[in-house]
């Protein structure tokens, strides 16, 4: 069976050949990035408990009718509340959203996610 050709690293400017997506140096950096963000932290079971216990206590999402299936982060999010001294996952930092209205939600208040706060700064 044939091997795929390799493809640039998808950072710009980055001449490494990957099998797809970035390098092995840009994987690490981007992970720091998001670590020393508070990023990392979404993946813990720790969150997934909290997460899972919030979703069943309120099942509904506070933008629409439909079931809600992410507990997010209001009014600041989790990287302000870190850099407050806050615990972000304290239910009173959080609020019940189905997935469209949390996307839109993102999309209106963090345009570009992550990755546009990793260039801005």
């Amino acid at each position: 069976m044939p091997r795929r050709p390799r493809n640039p690293c998808s950072v710009p400017g980055c001449p490494e050949l990957v099998s797809g997506g970035r390098c092995e140096e840009h994987k690490a950096q981007d992970w720091q990035l998001r670590k020393d963000r508070g990023a990392h932290n979404y993946g813990s079971n720790r969150w997934q408990r909290i997460r899972r216990a919030y979703l069943y206590a309120n099942p509904w999402c506070v933008l629409c009718t439909a079931q809600a299936t992410v507990a997010d982060h209001h009014p600041l999010s989790r990287r302000e509340l870190i850099a407050r001294g806050l615990d972000p996952d304290t239910p009173t930092h959080l609020r019940p959203l189905c997935a469209t209205c949390h996307n839109k939600e993102t999309a209106q208040h963090q345009p570009g996610g992550w990755a546009h706060e990793k260039r801005s700064k």
